[in-house]
């Protein structure tokens, strides 16, 4: 038999919840709101053998490191617990993102050339940081081939991010877009398209000086293209011209240097052309009529300076006084 509900117990109740109701209140959305350590995406960051010139700027980036705290699980190469933490992460519900970041080694006997295949294998997607990892096709002897001799020979999906150094928002970009859908967009060399879709070129604010054929001849001049300096920002595709770099204050034409074209396969070689060495103009996609045109051009002011020369010699020799020769080349009889 249940007992009756008095007027005097249901007051005590009423009470007593609602003091109890805000408290209740507080904890719920505190509950709502926290995130688990544990459910931030995973990212293993194994730094090879290399430069470490994009790795400096990126981690001296401000906010670099709350945001990675914030969204991310981070675990470097120099984590004591490395080695150990490759068979926990294959039993994760969501596989980490795995960032390879410079050379390295083809030796079989080296602990981190196995323990990268293990991750690989396991591996959300892997970003290729730097020219290093990237185009590895240049790689020193003694190290791998990581496009060629790893990541083709899996179904992980993968993406570079080349560059000397790596625009930090590409980075960010990238890991940003993983977070909210899934794998960038890439164009035909793996670099995801949002960041590698337009040439140096075609945002540079000289673009108008290029198809007007107002060239710039030697270093320290202002104000004009750099194309004749050996700039390849008609062949270079990034985001340079738009986010600049020392936190959007420059960059290297507007610094008056031409593009060295550092996301580039070709980089820093360029087929020969080293980093000033000027482009042909049949090997880039470029419409201005003074380069694409440019030898014809060259070609009819050499023609039109030997016209030239050639003219004033007549000109000169036409109009000087004659000697006392007759104009047959020999003197008349005089008298006698």
């Amino acid at each position: 038999m249940t007992s009756k509900l008095t007027r005097r117990s249901f007051v005590k109740k009423m009470i007593c919840g609602s003091l109890t109701v805000p408290f209740l209140m507080e904890l719920l959305a505190k509950e709502l709101t926290a995130e688990e350590k544990d459910s931030r995406q995973s990212i293993i960051w194994l730094q090879g053998h290399g430069s470490g010139i994009h790795k400096s700027g990126i981690w001296n980036f401000p906010g670099f490191h709350s945001y990675l705290a914030k969204h991310f699980r981070v675990i470097s190469s120099q984590s004591p617990d490395i080695h150990s933490l490759a068979i926990e992460l294959t039993e994760e519900e969501k596989p980490h993102i795995l960032i390879l970041d410079g050379y390295f080694s083809n030796d079989l006997d080296d602990p981190v050339n196995n323990l990268l295949k293990d991750l690989i294998v396991v591996s959300r997607a892997v970003i290729l940081l730097g020219n290093e990892a990237s185009y590895s096709k240049t790689k020193p002897d003694g190290f791998l081939n990581l496009e060629s001799e790893l990541l083709h020979l899996v179904e992980t999906p993968f993406f570079k991010l080349p560059g000397n150094p790596v625009p930090i928002r590409h980075l960010i970009g990238s890991l940003n877009y993983m977070i909210l859908y899934d794998l960038p967009e890439l164009d035909e060399l793996r670099r995801p398209v949002m960041f590698y879709s337009q040439t140096i070129c075609e945002r540079c604010q000289y673009r108008g000086d290029f198809e007007k054929g107002n060239f710039v001849r030697y270093f320290g001049q202002k104000e004009g293209c750099l194309y004749w300096l050996g700039c390849k920002g008609p062949v270079t595709r990034n985001s340079c011209a738009l986010e600049k770099w020392n936190g959007t204050t420059s960059w290297c034409v507007s610094a008056g240097s031409p593009c060295s074209g550092c996301s580039e396969p070709g980089y820093p070689d360029h087929k020969g052309l080293g980093l000033y060495g000027q482009l042909v103009s049949d090997d880039a996609p470029i419409n201005s009529m003074f380069v694409r045109n440019a030898s014809t051009i060259a070609q009819g002011a050499f023609a039109v300076t030997l016209a030239g020369v050639a003219i004033h010699a007549i000109s000169r020799k036409a109009s000087a006084p004659l000697k006392d020769e007759s104009v047959f080349g020999f003197e008349e009889d005089g008298d006698e």
